[in-house]
């Protein structure tokens, strides 16, 4: 079992997942308009990384399956506080009801490059569906800590101010609520749909945690230090996807350029991180001689990655207002007349 990021070439087997499991409900509008929806938004921003997992079995006889997918979005304030406020079940129906009437309800990289910097970000975790739904399941059982693991991948060093999840069922609910979620509505299920369907909304917002609150989600997300490597969106983009394992060539056929494009790529992102860390491939160990180069190539870049895994927060848009004003010119000086 294993998490990766969701492709294009993966929807379909997104989409027969969420019709086999029964318990989302979508309008035959949104259903019909879902693969081009969910298209358009990983192709967004350059193909930047999106919070659209899935979770496949590689060891079943059907190899590769699909178990799990999971869809997470940062959404404008005003969003968040709209659903908050008026809540209806199955938020994924209600997000693309909005853009398919015309609004834009998701933040572009812009936009989150300057919450993350700022005072915080929304998140609404829209959809999380599994193939076998009773958490007792054996595939259930290995599932959970791969849950928790694609959670980091895709949210750890996110300034995530408040968060709104979605989840159907009472054990669901009461999983999320575990972690440190609060509940925050539960509605009726219709009576075609499967058992423990009854959708659970549940939230968590940072302005009601005591001061230095520790708990579950605290650790990972609720108060992430600012990046200071300065990594760009094609640098961060290239760093992420070789976390999850991909190789150059894959990450060169998912983003559409060469491979000496990535190749190009990381030797940027080994020299920032010399630059800025000169001391992290060191040998400390003797075992090269004095003035001999320490670590080369793939040594090199599997260090990197290891410390890039332990500080996401390098790897997530964020738009330094006052870096930008210490960029910009300073207006000239008036000549004398």
């Amino acid at each position: 079992m294993r998490y990766r990021l969701v492709q294009e070439e993966d929807l379909p087997a997104c989409l027969d997942l969420l019709d086999s499991n029964g318990r989302c409900v979508l309008s035959p509008r949104v259903r019909a308009n879902l693969p081009r929806l969910w298209a358009d938004w990983l192709a967004q921003d350059r193909h930047a990384p999106k919070s659209f997992v899935l979770w496949e079995d590689l060891s079943s006889p059907n190899a590769p399956r699909v178990e799990a997918i999971g869809t997470a979005h940062f959404v404008h304030d005003a969003v968040y506080d709209l659903l908050m406020r008026e809540p209806q079940p199955y938020l994924i129906e209600r997000l693309y009801s909005m853009v398919l009437d015309g609004h834009q309800p998701f933040l572009d990289q812009r936009e989150i490059a300057h919450g993350n910097a700022g005072e915080g970000l929304s998140l609404l975790m829209s959809l999380y569906l599994q193939r076998e739904h009773d958490l007792d399941h054996p595939d259930s059982q290995r599932l959970r800590p791969l849950g928790a693991a694609a959670w980091y991948f895709c949210h750890a060093g996110f300034n995530v101010q408040r968060m709104l999840s979605e989840v159907y069922g009472r054990p669901g609910g009461a999983y999320m609520a575990a972690g440190g979620f609060e509940l925050a509505q539960v509605f009726e299920a219709g009576p075609d749909l499967p058992p423990d369907s009854e959708p659970h909304q549940l939230a968590i917002d940072r302005a009601n945690q005591p001061p230095r609150a520790m708990q579950p989600l605290s650790l990972w997300l609720l108060h992430p230090p600012p990046p200071v490597l300065g990594l760009s969106a094609s640098l961060q983009t290239v760093a992420i996807l070789a976390l999850q394992g991909d190789t150059d060539r894959a990450i060169a056929a998912r983003l559409g350029i060469s491979a000496d494009a990535v190749k190009q790529a990381w030797r940027g992102i080994l020299r920032t991180m010399s630059a800025h860390m000169p001391d992290l491939c060191r040998d400390t160990t003797n075992a090269t001689a004095d003035g001999s180069p320490p670590v080369r190539g793939s040594e090199h870049r599997r260090i990197v990655i290891e410390y890039l895994r332990q500080h996401m927060e390098e790897l997530r848009p964020w738009s330094d207002p006052t870096r930008a004003a210490r960029r910009a010119p300073s207006p000239a000086t008036p000549r004398p007349r």
